[in-house]
């Protein structure tokens, strides 16, 4: 799954379920040992007779703080929400595998019963299957393809990651099931960017011209046809969206689930008092304020996954503050982060070190966080000239080391961060003011680079593509640090130069060892997600990239 750079401003930053209070350390790990006993008895319930084989009918009712944006993915916000949805009613050519972890994604047949490459690895051919059709009838076919690549590149649709399909200079129809892409080069990520978006009912939608599908977003509604698992049988805005069930989906008897409703309720407390009252089936994001009551309910089930994002303070590198990465370290060196994630998270969350999670498979076998040794950070910045003054802050050249950290505002997890950091800075001579402000104007922030550190998340490429963030010709765009390193620049793009990633190990264990020594962001921490599952629901499988990856494998007991 691509984290596109314009994808990264969107999601760099959406809040998190926010904490009423900081949670102690010893709460938190006693909320995993419950979570862990609510895994076994879960265990146990299905070992002591519960039925093991999926029963058709039956709704699941999921709660959402937010509303999708729309049927047409070209055209709307890209939400958690809305792509969870989109990725049910329309198919992919090939489905990515949630199992980095081990070795680069692989890709089980969707659309596409097979694909093959040319021996240059400039063509990929894909042969589609040929028992899909919309939900009206009409067959889907290598036309749907090629015309979903079309408006995916089109200037007038101006989807935000149309970039991606940049070095795809054709999608051939080679006859009704057959389509060849052609690349203008070999490169790493050809897959994920072919495979990137959704394959659309041209039949039906291409009678609006893409000149106006921005004006038309309600139109796709009204004229929904699907391939995937599941159609929308109602749409109440700001309330619920109803999926049913697609008769016409392939890959019967899926799905199993006759109904899926997605609950509006924009309080995440109010969410997680209808989730403890049995009127939701799934929490896709529990705070882990909460996880204790759901592990801690026979009725209900913790499920936690580790997750592709880590959050870290981004340094402003232009300013002179931390143009040094020396200084930058020596800032590392003086946050004690292992207690910022055992008070913030406890067990569901550990230290980062990397852009690349530690559950990725090329995550630098080498790398230790950076320890907590403040003696050190004194010494370091003492040698490049600070040196105590007024109240203890340390100053150069009359300047005192002093500056702004923000976060967002909604997130409370980062703006606690703030508080902490802004106390274990103090400790060495420098002096943090912590300022959570708006999102939007956050985001506005780093995108013009008006700011000096700033608390932030990011959220990892499963391609291991770093140029957004770290490659000095992304400056002013996602790499919202400035960092500018040449031999980093060099090493990214030699890593994206193999047709199989699997071979870019080496440049991608160096970038990581120079970022490590470099601080653009001093890493704080990688958590997981928490999802809560009523155990009326069979076989939920939460994955690292998708909350809802197999639903249409769900099936439930009852209602």
């Amino acid at each position: 799954m691509r984290n596109h750079p314009n994808r990264a401003g969107r999601l760099r930053l959406l809040p998190l379920p926010s904490a009423a209070a900081l949670i102690s350390a010893a709460a938190l790990i006693n909320i995993a040992a419950l979570a862990a006993a609510g895994c076994e008895r879960r265990s146990e319930a299905l070992r002591g007779g519960q039925p093991a084989s999926p029963r058709r009918g039956g709704t699941a009712v999921i709660g959402w703080t937010a509303e999708p944006s729309g049927v047409n993915e070209l055209v709307g916000t890209s939400t958690q929400v809305t792509s969870e949805m989109l990725r049910k009613l329309f198919l992919h050519l090939v489905e990515e595998q949630p199992d980095f972890e081990r070795h680069p994604p692989t890709f089980t047949p969707l659309l596409a019963r097979s694909y093959d490459w040319s021996p240059d690895h400039k063509l990929l051919t894909f042969h589609l299957r040929d028992d899909v059709t919309w939900s009206d009838g009409v067959p889907v076919t290598a036309d749907d393809v090629r015309w979903s690549w079309q408006a995916q590149k089109d200037p007038r649709v101006a989807w935000n990651y149309s970039y991606v399909k940049a070095r795809i200079t054709d999608a051939e129809v080679v006859d009704p099931h057959t389509v060849r892409f052609h690349f203008s080069r070999a490169y790493a990520t050809q897959m994920l960017d072919v495979n990137e978006g959704l394959i659309l009912p041209k039949h039906a939608w291409e009678k609006l011209p893409f000149d106006q599908w921005k004006r038309g977003a309600d139109w796709f509604k009204q004229h929904l046809v699907v391939d995937g698992p599941f159609t929308i049988e109602s749409w109440r805005p700001q309330q619920e969206v109803v999926l049913r069930r697609n008769p016409r989906y392939f890959d019967q008897p899926r799905p199993y689930l006759e109904r899926v409703v997605f609950r509006i309720v924009p309080s995440q407390a109010n969410l997680v008092a209808q989730f403890l009252d049995g009127e939701l089936d799934f929490d896709p994001a529990v705070n882990p304020a909460d996880a204790a009551r759901i592990a801690a309910n026979p009725r209900l089930e913790l499920f936690p996954t580790w997750f592709r994002s880590w959050v870290g303070v981004a340094w402003n590198t232009t300013n002179p503050l931390f143009a040094d990465p020396e200084v930058r370290r020596a800032l590392t060196l003086a946050i004690d982060r292992e207690t910022i994630v055992r008070t913030l998270w406890g067990r569901y969350a550990r230290v980062a070190d990397s852009p690349i999670v530690a559950e990725a498979w090329a995550h630098g076998r080498s790398l230790r966080p950076w320890p907590y040794q403040p003696d050190e950070a004194r010494r370091i910045l003492a040698a490049k000239g600070w040196t105590p003054g007024a109240g203890g802050i340390l100053r150069r050249g009359g300047e005192p080391f002093a500056f702004e950290l923000t976060t967002n505002t909604g997130n409370q997890q980062r703006v606690d961060a703030l508080v902490m950091i802004q106390e274990q800075l103090r400790r060495i001579g420098v002096r943090a003011q912590p300022r959570p402000v708006e999102f939007n104007t956050l985001n506005s922030r780093l995108d013009s680079g008006a700011f000096e550190a700033v608390v932030m998340g990011q959220t990892m490429d499963t391609g291991l593509d770093l140029t957004a963030f770290f490659h000095s010709r992304s400056i002013d765009k996602a790499n919202f640090t400035r960092y500018a390193n040449p031999q980093v620049d060099r090493l990214i793009e030699a890593s994206m130069s193999h047709p199989d990633i699997s071979l870019a190990r080496p440049e991608l264990e160096r970038i990581q060892d120079i970022l490590h020594r470099d601080q653009p962001y001093s890493f704080l921490w990688e958590s997981q997600r928490l999802h809560g599952i009523s155990r009326r629901i069979h076989d939920a499988r939460p994955t690292m990239t998708w909350s809802l990856f197999n639903l249409a494998d769900w099936w439930v007991e009852g209602r």
